[in-house]
């Protein structure tokens, strides 16, 4: 929960695929059991056997399959996790654990182990023999010479960024416009994952210096509405500010709140649902 994944990338908005193999310890039916935010899905031989691709916010789903005892089959579980904590359990039941008088005790879904089917092998350190001293007269100690001044290096000159086809800028303008910018609520305040998005939209606007950039603030749809039409506003400035001050042209940029008028989800909503209203939309208008 809250962690990153891995380096370099963030705990919100990324997918996760695992393979491996599974060598069930005896024949008959097992049941997987997920618990999971937001998506999962699982493929055991081939087959899949649970399937829950959506936003889901720490539910549990399960499925089965019949297996044979010491068969190695494929195993292949993909993950995904939209805004927010992440969270993926995988578990299982084995065959005859949930009937008979113990069957309610010994029915509890437990992790599936995992092990290396074939460990790495660690190299023995060497051991070092130390040499024998030369057994030779003392000889006169020369001094050592004083190192050789090295010239101090030129800082490298910045290189223009490589031009780009314009099918590549198309595809980076289309990914980007599905990442929005998202904030602390009630506040103008960028969550610490979407830094890395305006980052990458500096990059690609100086890719494109004629290109005028539309920012688009919005809000809940929770507490007043003037106050969240204000709010809508403060946040599409604070991008531009941030896009000036990286060294976009002002005169390139637009912006206009909308406050909660457009909201991605609507009462009754959860509240990672409503995170998401929370936001700054972002568009190349030519």
């Amino acid at each position: 929960l809250g962690v990153r994944p891995a380096d370099g990338v963030n705990s919100s908005f990324f997918s996760a695929r695992w393979t491996g193999y599974l060598t069930p310890p005896k024949s008959g039916r097992y049941k997987f059991s997920a618990k999971v935010d937001d998506g999962i899905r699982v493929w055991v031989g081939g087959r899949k056997v649970i399937d829950a691709w959506g936003l889901h916010d720490s539910e549990h789903f399960e499925g089965t399959i019949e297996l044979k005892a010491h068969k190695r089959y494929d195993l292949k579980v993909e993950y995904f996790n939209d805004i927010n904590e992440g969270e993926i359990h995988l578990l299982w039941v084995l065959p005859g654990d949930d009937e008979g008088v113990l069957g309610w005790f010994n029915s509890s879904p437990k992790p599936v182990e995992g092990k290396y089917f074939s460990p790495p092998k660690r190299e023995k350190p060497k051991r070092e023999t130390a040499s024998k001293p030369d057994q030779k007269p003392d000889e006169p100690r020369q001094k050592p010479k004083p190192p050789a001044k090295v010239p101090p290096a030129k800082p490298a000159e910045p290189q223009e960024p490589e031009p780009v086809s314009p099918a590549v800028l198309a595809q980076k303008q289309r990914e980007l416009e599905l990442k929005p910018i998202y904030f602390v609520q009630s506040k103008d305040e960028i969550l610490p994952d979407s830094k890395k998005t305006l980052d990458d939209w500096v990059v690609f606007l100086k890719q494109k210096p004629d290109a005028v950039i539309f920012v688009k603030g919005h809000t809940d749809d929770m507490g007043d509405a003037q106050k969240n039409q204000d709010l809508s506003e403060r946040r599409a400035r604070l991008v531009a500010a941030y896009f000036v001050k990286k060294g976009l042209g002002a005169g390139r940029i637009e912006t206009k709140g909308y406050g909660s008028s457009q909201p991605y989800f609507v009462n009754p909503a959860t509240e990672k649902e409503r995170a998401l209203n929370r936001r700054v939309e972002i568009r190349v208008k030519r």
